[in-house]
């Protein structure tokens, strides 16, 4: 540790369970399989594949696909490892030691993570009690702070809550830095800042193939918005960043996304019968957009899930305990709440 910078003395190591039994509702995943379409393509796919050469750099060929379903020209579309590499690229491209970075808390544990390791300076929102963000705090703290970037995930993770698109909209005009969207978990939801990338040419949406498309195990997200940001991103993007079979598969999805309306529709579903009755136990539930609640319960009640084999995410913000549950098939959901019954009665 003695060679580890100053700065990162007390960051921790990212590290995330492998669990490979038991009902995993705690990383919001898809709990559905992929189409079988899906793994027919792949399977021929592989018989002719050059494993052997580089993947294009460039990723062109699934970049042209996203562009398609989304009506904008390919110099308006970037890939990444997840969107967590656009992330970190967009700070990479743009802020000075020092720079000031905007995020609302709690929200994705990554913008904190990216700002320390690009030598940023992070101001932080709280979002109001009912976990609906702070809008006026936020414009506040844009006229004090005027900061590099601004980090919106919506819907928000982990409290599942949602901005407007004219709260957005907002927040863009009044910014004179990068306005950086997140939409993981956008095709939960009906609100997109798609439109505004037309507009303004400080504004990059970010979205990504492990909610939705049930890809998160080939890592690929992707960021919309005018050529001079999607160039910047660009500049400082590692070459060879997406293999090969990361973007054959990715190409695929967004190609026959009607083939996953029905599994997201299916998804919300559930969220709102696991909702309903997560509340009838009686129980602090915050309403969502995403594919995953956000919810106070006794530790009890999470330590007998434990014991049963059922997985969900354990979080603290100002010094309280909270939980977030990943919203899983009908099955999955019914074993978890027949568990929390015997408890919560």
């Amino acid at each position: 540790m003695k060679f580890l910078r100053e700065r990162f003395k007390e960051m921790m190591p990212y590290h995330s369970d492998f669990i490979t039994e038991g009902i995993k509702l705690d990383a919001n995943e898809n709990p559905y399989p992929v189409p079988a379409e899906m793994i027919a393509h792949m399977q021929n796919w592989v018989k002719a594949m050059s494993v052997s050469r580089y993947p294009d750099t460039d990723s062109m060929g699934l970049i042209r696909a996203i562009a398609k379903a989304y009506n904008v020209a390919s110099q308006n579309v970037v890939c990444g490892v997840g969107s967590d590499e656009l992330i970190d690229c967009i700070l990479r491209a743009t802020i000075e030691e020092a720079d000031c970075v905007l995020a609302p808390t709690p929200s994705f544990s990554m913008y904190p993570q990216f700002t320390l390791l690009n030598a940023g300076q992070l101001i932080q929102i709280p979002l109001q009690e009912d976990f609906s963000y702070d809008v006026a705090g936020m414009i506040q703290a844009i006229k004090t702070h005027q900061p590099k970037v601004i980090f919106l995930c919506n819907p928000n993770n982990p409290t599942g809550s949602l901005l407007t698109l004219e709260e957005i909209t907002e927040i863009t005009q009044l910014a004179k830095g990068v306005v950086v969207v997140d939409e993981a978990y956008g095709e939960f939801c009906e609100i997109s800042a798609l439109p505004l990338i037309r507009k303004y040419n400080n504004i990059i949406v970010l979205k990504t193939f492990s909610k939705a498309y049930a890809l998160a195990g080939a890592r690929v997200g992707y960021g919309i918005a005018c050529a001079e940001i999607i160039e910047l991103i660009n500049t400082v993007k590692v070459p060879y960043n997406l293999n090969i079979f990361s973007q054959e598969i990715a190409t695929w999805a967004i190609a026959h996304k009607e083939v996953f309306e029905p599994i997201i529709e299916k998804i919300k579903v559930q969220r709102e019968v696991l909702y309903t009755k997560l509340k009838q136990f009686g129980l602090t539930v915050y309403p969502s957009a995403t594919n995953f609640i956000w919810l106070e319960m006794p530790e009890k009640a999470y330590l007998a899930l434990q014991e049963a084999k059922i997985y969900i995410r354990k979080m603290q913000y100002n010094g309280k305990i909270y939980y977030r549950i990943t919203v899983g098939n009908e099955e999955e959901n019914m074993a978890l709440l027949k568990v929390l019954g015997k408890y919560l009665r």
